[in-house]
């Protein structure tokens, strides 16, 4: 999956954005769930719902969340819930969700929605 740098801290990445076409936020949680460092991982709000905010969870002990901006964006948006509290470098996480691999059927449907069945690598 790609993946899109957002900011930097000091030299360290501390958010990115994925294409949220590829990735349900359930497969997110189950992701988030599996990797080190990651704890107390929970599913925020169901389809339709005002909420933005799809999943929160822990990452090396502090706060984290899977932000959708406006609750229809194309992006789900990943780091640290208070960014002014300072964020530890989250490029653990971003090479988990860069290895990732939609099933066959959301990749395909991904890959139309955006474009990029037609465009060369």
């Amino acid at each position: 999956m790609e993946t899109f740098p957002v900011s930097k801290e000091g030299g360290r990445q501390t958010a990115f954005q994925i294409d949220n076409v590829y990735v349900s936020r359930r497969a997110v949680a189950r992701l988030l769930g599996k990797l080190s460092g990651v704890t107390d991982v929970h599913p925020r709000g169901r389809f339709g719902s005002s909420d933005e905010v799809r999943v929160e969870f822990k990452y090396l002990g502090r706060d984290y969340l899977v932000w959708e901006p406006f609750g229809d964006n194309s992006r789900y948006w990943i780091g640290p819930k208070n960014p002014e509290n300072g964020a530890v470098d989250i490029a653990g996480l971003e090479s988990a969700f860069k290895q990732y691999r939609a099933p066959f059927h959301r990749a395909l449907l991904g890959d139309l929605l955006t474009l990029r069945l037609f465009k060369r690598s």
